[in-house]
């Protein structure tokens, strides 16, 4: 970008090409090895300018990308708050499972609820998230679980949405599905539902 905007995750999808012939290469202080160019001040301005628009529509696209995986998700546990001036995630309290598990909660109890999932929400550390994803984006998972695991967090996963009120088999494979936990084990969520809705 010939440092005329900063380099960032929303703006990677952006590509300019230039062209020029070699009598130029003096003009834009090509070295030797023409791996550098310093364009001159009438074309880095030019530049700037090409190459705002052109990222605006890759941000633009990296936007739509966020908003079209909320919008396919039906209930996502995350949250994205945004007007003019700042934007902000914060805990989905309408996401069945923490709807479930606050509705057995005190009037107390349910204060101190929403005080950690405001924590967690303040707390959650989006710069060396961004950091992480933009420099290594295949390393970022939520670590493997054997089946064994799977199935003892999916009998938690029940007890909390089971509790004083019936769902059925599809609605309980729905609510996991959607958690985010057991998205590589989905088979081992049809079996579980299949014997525990039976």
């Amino acid at each position: 970008w010939f440092r005329l905007i900063p380099k960032g995750e929303a703006t990677k999808l952006a590509r300019v090409q230039i062209d020029f012939p070699n009598s130029l290469d003096e003009l834009w202080t090509i070295d030797i090895k023409k791996s550098r160019a310093r364009p001159p001040r009438q074309v880095r301005e030019r530049l700037r300018q090409i190459i705002s628009r052109i990222s605006g529509r890759s941000t633009n696209l990296h936007r739509k990308r966020g908003v079209r995986l909320y919008q396919e998700t039906q209930a996502p546990v995350w949250e994205r708050y945004a007007d003019e001036n700042s934007v902000r995630y914060a805990v989905n309290p309408s996401h069945p499972v923490i709807q479930e598990f606050s509705g057995r909660l005190s009037h107390e109890q349910k204060r101190s609820f929403s005080l950690v999932l405001e924590m967690i929400a303040v707390s959650l550390n989006l710069e060396m998230i961004y950091s992480d994803y933009s420099t290594h984006p295949r390393l970022m998972e939520h670590g493997s679980l054997s089946d064994e695991q799977v199935k003892e967090k999916l009998l938690i996963f029940k007890n909390i949405l089971n509790d004083g009120r019936e769902i059925s088999r599809e609605q309980f494979i729905e609510i996991a599905r959607i958690s985010g936990i057991f998205d590589r084990h989905i088979e081992i969520v049809e079996q579980f539902a299949s014997r525990e809705f039976s």
